[in-house]
């Protein structure tokens, strides 16, 4: 077994004995004013859940929309992203709000009570399959690959829908590049990069959410040796304009029927 599994094991059976509870109605989760759409996986990172998210608020133009995140890897205290401040909020708060701009995004780890101060007509709950405090009426959860999961597959019994990780990526016309990123698995970037046709000259790895600083710039620029330098939109939104590094963005693309589920929520 590998060791990390081993370490992640105390987390998945406090997850199931939660859910246990939660089924049982020994612990009741709490409802907002409106129907919530919950966006979620068992993996430890990776699949494609804030894509997602931004994808259902993107169908949902014409709606009152708010996103409830918790802001992972964020400094400042939350709340509701009004600038595109990666270390205020966060990195995937900010993404959201940067392609989903009809929605507001509240960050903060009480989503019920984030999601209480604010009318909407819908809401979206990120990252939330695990967030069993709050009551949902549609929960998504994203179901691929992935070396460490929160929760055995068992949990997926809960779940009203189960998506494969189906991203469309929009890769520039490069032939040969170099590449860093910061996410929970940055070889699942670097293997996209070169299904599209582009010879990495090498990469760089770092933690999921890192904060990029001038050195780790410096470094990267070096490492590129002058070739043009992709990354993830999640890593480019916390790091200064530049001519040399190049957001390589991914869309979620949903299902027609899953689309129709949401919509039916606002019947």
């Amino acid at each position: 077994m590998n060791p990390l599994d081993l370490l992640l094991a105390p987390l998945r059976t406090v997850n199931r004995l939660r859910r246990w509870l939660y089924r049982r109605g020994i612990l009741r989760s709490k409802r907002l004013s409106a129907p919530v759409v919950s966006v979620g996986n068992l993996a430890m990172g990776g699949a494609g859940k804030t894509p997602a998210v931004i994808a259902i608020a993107r169908h949902l133009a014409t709606k009152r929309v708010v996103i409830l995140t918790r802001g992972y890897g964020r400094s400042g205290e939350g709340g509701e992203v009004t600038s595109l401040d990666a270390a205020r909020y966060g990195d995937e708060p900010v993404l959201m709000k940067t392609h989903a701009p009809n929605a507001r995004v509240i960050v903060g780890s009480n989503r019920h009570e984030n999601g209480s101060k604010i009318d909407a007509d819908i809401y979206v709950l990120d990252d939330g399959f695990q967030h069993l405090q709050l009551a949902r009426d549609l929960d998504v959860v994203i179901d691929g690959p992935a070396k460490l999961h929160r929760e055995g597959r068992s949990a997926l019994r809960d779940a009203d829908v189960v998506l494969k990780r189906n991203l469309q990526v929009f890769v520039p016309p490069i032939r040969r590049a170099f590449a860093f990123a910061g996410l929970a698995n940055n070889e699942q970037f670097f293997a996209t990069l070169r299904k599209e046709g582009v010879a990495l000259a090498g990469t760089l790895s770092f933690a999921d959410h890192h904060r990029y600083t001038a050195s780790d710039l410096e470094r990267i620029r070096k490492a590129a040796n002058g070739l043009p330098i992709l990354t993830t939109e999640k890593d480019a939104v916390k790091l200064p304009p530049s001519d040399d590094i190049i957001a390589v963005r991914a869309e979620f693309v949903l299902p027609p029927e899953v689309l129709a589920k949401i919509d039916a929520l606002l019947r």
